[in-house]
């Protein structure tokens, strides 16, 4: 089997008629050159059945003979593991040039993953396709479609394709487009705009391009961009109108193709967009952006994850509420088909968003039903979901084997190049494992050759060549660790009385500023060794940066750092200042409760916030936390744990 770099590399060099040195492949492909060098030698190991030569040279690099004909034969199996934005874009891809429903079985059929993976990575696409307006629907016992405005459809499906070209091959994913397509679409456009000499920014023209091979196939599916008369009429009159009419004259002579005339004015729009001024669509971005920055500054107050600094964030939120404001202005309904799910599995991001989301409402004179907040609680679980891979990166595995180092590395080297995201401890006998080893190293799988029995952790038995039953076993294995991480941080966490322990309550402290009430409220943290002194310091400079974000509520903090200074897990405390600390809160001021949140990890807390956020909502469970009698906050912190609302 073929993983899908050695693929890209067999298809890189088929289209290479000169030698391409070792150190450009692994420039390339962002790797090292051993292990392109091993690459190679595996893909050569397949040149009977792929029908190909290697040739080397020490000095000139390597390069690929009698390979016309190479993906020809389908007597090797060419599997691909993608990871989660590969298999994002296929099933986008899928979806949209498919004129039926498709269902998630036949699309985890079509990943090689499970249908619950599948059905996880939907809720990904349908936060994507909602940035252009659209939606993913479910029709009963048939399957998903994309459903919406033409013009928005044709928008999103070029924007995919383009990133498809950008980084496939001709033989990899999808055949629908052709490399040779796009080369007569670019030729005819430029040569045209060329001729009339009519300037167009590069990006514009490459617009164009991906949206008129968008435009070749719906049309060729019957699916029409209507566009209203007065509308057409106004095109018609511009130049840039002239010049779309004799596009669409080459394009119908090169493909065959009759267009209607709504196709015309879609090529003007491009073309006009390419040119018109922007400022007014600037000025509605820039104000849109500042108040996404504000609402992200409050959700991470509420939740207690940093996430002013995700730059993904803040653009996906941007690119999401100008159509969605737009929609909800004029009262049109946009059903999330996955909005139970959302409100049920993030109901804490959800709870924050509700108390937050009037920024947007007041300044736009709209309403955000559940709907449009389920799309909003998905940009922001994305964003805690990336800040949690980037803390969790792989999987730790071991290989076990009966005998034998060579067959042990011979796996070892097989799965190092098919997942990557497996990180392998090492390659050990059966009798040099041992329990303790595994509990030390934080073993999450063993993948052993030989039968294994005996330890707390979950073994997997393959053969050493990794047959196609061996690489399903590790997908399920791979799928199950993923999804039973996600849910851990949506179900399962310590309780609020788990991480607030007696010593870590104090009431009726006095302080004389802001700064001495951080560092009195981190202090108790601090002397328990669960975070360093640095962590007060940090939640002061955030404050100075960004302003009073962390008051919550009234007379309400929650503090809170960033993970790399925090020693475990999660851990709470609880401050009760008799006098009032001034935060410069222009509505919640003084502070009476400080909160102090310390987590290693973005989601493990969720639980014990959720259970918080209980006690700061009712309103006579506020009152007795403001009085600062500490048997009464450890009577409301257990009844709050032991709540069967808790999530």
């Amino acid at each position: 089997m073929l993983s899908k770099r050695q693929r890209n590399i067999l298809s890189y060099l088929s289209s290479e008629n000169n030698f391409v040195t070792i150190s450009e492949l692994a420039s390339l492909f962002q790797v090292s050159e051993r292990t392109i060098q091993y690459d190679l030698e595996y893909i050569e190991s397949f040149k009977d059945k792929l029908n190909i030569d290697v040739e080397r040279n020490k000095s000139l690099g390597v390069k690929l003979s009698h390979k016309e004909s190479y993906m020809a034969s389908n007597d090797v199996e060419l599997d691909i593991h993608y990871s989660k934005n590969e298999r994002k874009e296929q099933i986008i891809l899928r979806l949209f040039e498919s004129t039926h429903p498709i269902s998630s079985q036949s699309l985890a059929d079509l990943l090689n993953v499970s249908r619950r993976t599948v059905v996880d990575d939907l809720k990904s696409v349908q936060a994507w396709l909602e940035t252009y307006g659209l939606m993913l629907e479910y029709k009963k016992n048939k399957g998903f479609v994309i459903e919406g405005n033409e013009k928005q459809l044709r928008e999103a499906y070029a924007h995919v394709v383009n990133e498809y070209f950008k980084k496939s091959t001709a033989q990899i994913g999808i055949e629908v487009f052709s490399k040779e397509e796009l080369e007569k679409i670019r030729r005819a456009v430029i040569t045209t705009i060329n001729n009339q000499d009519f300037q167009l920014v590069q990006v514009g023209i490459d617009g164009l391009i991906y949206h008129i091979i968008i435009a070749i196939h719906r049309a060729k599916a019957e699916f029409v961009f209507e566009i209203p008369d007065e509308e057409y009429e106004r095109l018609r009159k511009t130049e840039a109108f002239q010049i779309a009419i004799q596009i669409t004259a080459e394009l119908e002579k090169l493909f065959d193709i009759v267009f209607p005339k709504s196709e015309a004015a879609f090529i003007t729009l491009h073309l006009l967009g390419a040119r018109v001024n922007k400022y007014h669509q600037e000025q509605s971005q820039q104000n849109i952006t500042e108040l996404s920055k504000l609402f992200i500054q409050k959700i991470s107050a509420q939740i207690g994850v940093p996430l002013m600094h995700d730059h993904k964030l803040i653009t996906g939120l941007v690119t999401h509420l100008q159509p969605a404001i737009h929609r909800m202005s004029f009262n049109m309904q946009h059903e999330n088909p996955l909005k139970q799910e959302i409100l049920r599995e993030y109901y804490e991001v959800v709870l924050a968003i509700k108390q937050q989301v009037w920024i947007f409402e007041e300044t736009y004179h709209v309403k955000f039903n559940e709907d449009e907040i389920a799309y909003l609680a998905l940009h922001i679980a994305s964003s805690i979901e990336r800040m949690s891979n980037e803390e969790t990166t792989h999987i730790k595995v071991i290989l076990l084997c009966g005998s034998g180092v060579g067959t042990s590395q011979l796996l070892k080297s097989r799965i190092k190049n098919i997942y990557p995201e497996l990180e392998i401890l090492d390659a050990f006998s059966i009798y040099d494992i041992s329990e303790s080893f595994l509990k030390s190293h934080g073993v999450d799988y063993i993948l052993s050759t030989v039968p294994v029995e005996g330890f707390s952790v979950p073994t997997i038995e393959v053969s050493p060549f990794l047959n196609k039953d061996d690489r399903n076993k590790i997908n399920e294995m791979i799928n199950d660790y993923r999804e039973r991480y996600i849910s851990s941080f949506k179900t399962v966490g310590p309780s609020l009385e788990d991480v607030i322990p007696e010593e870590h309550i104090e009431t009726h402290v006095k302080a004389g500023s802001r700064n001495e009430a951080i560092q009195k409220s981190v202090e108790m943290l601090v002397n328990s060794k669960h975070v360093n002194a640095q962590y007060g310091t940090d939640i002061m400079k955030h404050l100075d940066k960004f302003g009073p974000y962390m008051v919550i509520g009234p007379n309400i903090a929650l503090l809170h750092s960033n993970f790399e200074n925090v020693n475990v897990p999660v851990s709470m405390s609880i401050t009760h200042f008799e006098d009032g600390i001034d935060f410069g809160h222009d509505r919640f001021d003084p502070v009476k409760v400080v909160i102090t949140l310390a987590t290693s990890q973005p989601q493990i807390h969720l639980n014990a916030l959720g259970q918080l956020s209980q006690i700061i909502m009712d309103e006579d469970a506020r009152a007795e936390l403001m009085k600062g009698e500490k048997a009464v906050i450890r009577q409301l912190i257990k009844k709050a744990s032991q709540s069967e609302e808790s999530v």
